[in-house]
């Protein structure tokens, strides 16, 4: 049964093209700057109305203590922030809401989606993604082994370990992943 299920769910990169299309005629994608812990009421309210967008998660898995049972939630990847195609209505409609603080308006659009494309890449991977602040200075490389295979992003050494940082300009902050520096090229 799980078989059929994972032959009918399509692979990440099919969903993320889907995902992260430009806005047509007068919808553009926006960042969505939610009240402190509204940014799943937030998305919600995007399902809702048929808005498309998109809220990255991390799996939170919190220490327990003695004796306690282990668990795990999925809290915003970038607290405060969604990201969402729509167009004037739709975006006062969601600023009625009373979710969100404001809306950013992206000048550049193929930036952001290409940005939020490889986020969601790397977050359908094994791997776990951490906030990171964003990175003036850095190498681009693309990772060609691992299950990160493909992904774009800016390399970073921090302790013994490297990093994959992959930015959100208009946010000015970025994701990371630990990644083997044989995995990967310069670009």
């Amino acid at each position: 049964m799980a078989d059929l299920a994972e032959a009918a769910a399509p692979e990440p990169a099919i969903r993320a093209v889907a995902l992260f299309q430009p806005g047509e005629a007068d919808r553009l994608w926006y960042v969505v700057h939610c009240k402190p812990r509204c940014e799943k009421k937030t998305a919600n309210t995007c399902l809702d109305r048929e808005i498309r967008h998109y809220l990255p998660l991390r799996q939170s898995r919190p220490n327990p203590r003695k004796g306690q049972r282990r668990y795990s939630f999925d809290v915003p990847m970038l607290p405060g922030y969604l990201f969402a195609c729509c167009n004037a209505g739709e975006r006062l409609e969601l600023l009625r809401s009373g979710y969100l603080v404001r809306t950013i308006e992206v000048v550049d659009q193929s930036l952001l989606l290409s940005e939020l494309q490889q986020i969601y890449l790397a977050s359908c991977g094994p791997g776990e993604l951490s906030l990171y602040p964003q990175l003036k200075r850095g190498r681009n490389v693309r990772v060609i082994r691992g299950p990160l295979q493909g992904i774009r992003g800016k390399i970073s050494s921090r302790k013994e370990t490297f990093r994959l940082v992959l930015n959100v300009t208009i946010l000015g902050t970025a994701v990371a992943a630990e990644v083997d520096m044989y995995d990967v090229e310069l670009l």
